[in-house]
């Protein structure tokens, strides 16, 4: 048993609720701390200092990760000198029903959240570097933008679809700069065949930085799509503003989006300039593998951190959450695990891209990636494709494991090359 008080934090948006429990799990005190006050983290900060006097030992904090909101009062609580970890809310719900009354209120739960020390040595969370930080939130910030972009899309194509079905055998990506501007322009099949011949040409060419010939040809091909389809065209109001809409949207969402890269191509380039870089050589040890690109390096470096709390592969394994799930009680022993998915959501979705650049092929016929797409295939020829891409994407977090470990890029082998050195290791030991 760990003989020290605890402080269990329930956090909320404007305020937290603390619960000091002391060593034999007793509450000796409880306060509502306000986030936007400093007298009331202060005051949270002189109470732990006087039961660190009270029972001759320092409280451990312990605090559940919520979105944002507990980020404010864990920086201040770090600062002050306190030991503090972050649980993931998995955690702190496995204890939820600990006692067998339904009862559930912030003081509560701060007890609750104390126990759990109790019950697992749980280690303190660190403050993250802070280019680090501004980094996860730029990456994270991106994927956000990025899927709100697909929405929008999706919805411009369900509207497209309504005014004009046959738009897309004009313009077979309707999102292009051309298709936006003729449908922003011209947004129904009945405008187009009212719009001036030259100037929709004109607008063509411009937008697609084509030829004369080639927009001509495009106006000839959407005039007649568009008299085929007019009697059938849904052209109401709601559609019709809602096509402007959505066109609006699509456009600033790829305005942010730029805005976001830039962003944080500046953030690594600042730290390039400094005396001991520490963003731009991981990157670039990253990005020796085939398959990642600076965002997936960026994503990746991001939400690992500090690497250094990763002893060995398997812990990074199961960060990533690509580790297999346990089924075994009394002498039943599940055969069919899956993937535990209790890591980080965006790691397994940069990580999932990266396993299929790996396995394919390039147009020449010859694999991005000999060693990971024989490795695949043999998999493939006992497991279903699904499984034996999940053990690709295990392969590979091993792999960055290692890049970052002995800090030395990706060697890309062939599956020869790679069997000669596995033999000559195997020997060695």
């Amino acid at each position: 048993m760990n003989f020290r008080p605890i402080a269990g934090i329930d956090v909320g948006k404007f305020f937290s609720e603390m619960a000091i429990l002391s060593p034999t799990n007793e509450v000796v005190a409880r306060m509502k701390i306000h986030h936007d006050s400093n007298t009331d983290v202060e005051r949270a900060v002189e109470l732990l200092n006087k039961t660190e006097k009270d029972f001759a030992s320092r409280p451990f904090i312990v605090m559940e990760s919520t979105g944002h909101y507990h980020k404010i009062l864990f920086h201040s609580l770090c600062k002050a000198g306190f030991e503090v970890s972050v649980t993931n809310p998995i955690q702190t719900d496995s204890i939820k029903n600990i006692g067998i009354r339904k009862v559930k209120n912030d003081k509560v739960d701060a007890r609750k959240i104390a126990l759990l020390y109790r019950f697992q040595e749980l280690k303190s969370t660190n403050i993250p570097n802070e280019d680090i930080e501004c980094l996860r939130s730029l990456c994270r910030q991106y994927y956000k933008l990025s899927d709100e972009l697909t929405a929008y899309k999706n919805r411009l194509t369900g509207i497209v679809d309504q005014l004009m079905l046959n738009f897309k055998d004009v313009f077979s990506n309707i999102f292009s700069k051309a298709a936006m501007a003729v449908l922003e322009e011209y947004p129904t099949p009945a405008h187009i065949l009212k719009a001036d011949r030259n100037k929709l040409i004109s607008l063509i060419q411009k937008k697609s930085r084509k030829s004369l010939k080639w927009s001509t040809a495009k106006y000839e091909l959407l005039v007649s799509k568009a008299r085929d389809f007019a009697p059938l065209s849904i052209h109401n109001a709601s559609n019709v503003i809602m096509l402007g809409v959505y066109i609006s949207m699509i456009k600033t969402l790829e305005e942010s989006l730029e805005k976001v890269l830039k962003s944080i191509r500046l953030l690594i380039a600042e730290d390039m300039a400094k005396d001991m870089p520490m963003l731009a050589l991981t990157l670039e040890l990253l990005q020796s593998l085939p398959g990642i690109g600076l965002l997936s390096a960026a994503t990746i470096l991001a939400e690992i951190g500090d690497f250094s709390v990763f002893k060995k592969p398997g812990k990074l394994v199961a960060y990533f959450g690509v580790d297999p799930s346990v089924m075994q009680s009394g002498e039943f022993t599940g055969t069919r695990n899956k993937m535990s998915k209790r890591g980080s959501r965006l790691l397994r979705r940069v990580l999932f891209t990266i396993a299929l650049a790996n396995i394919r092929t390039k147009r020449d016929k010859t694999a991005c990636n000999p060693v990971l797409l024989e490795f695949y295939q043999q998999k493939c020829q006992s497991k279903p494709k699904k499984v034996a891409l999940g053990a690709v994407m295990r392969k590979l977090v091993c792999i960055i494991f290692a890049v970052l470990r002995d800090r030395k890029p990706y060697q890309l082998r062939s599956p020869q090359e790679h069997a000669q050195m596995l033999a000559a290791k195997h020997t060695a030991a």
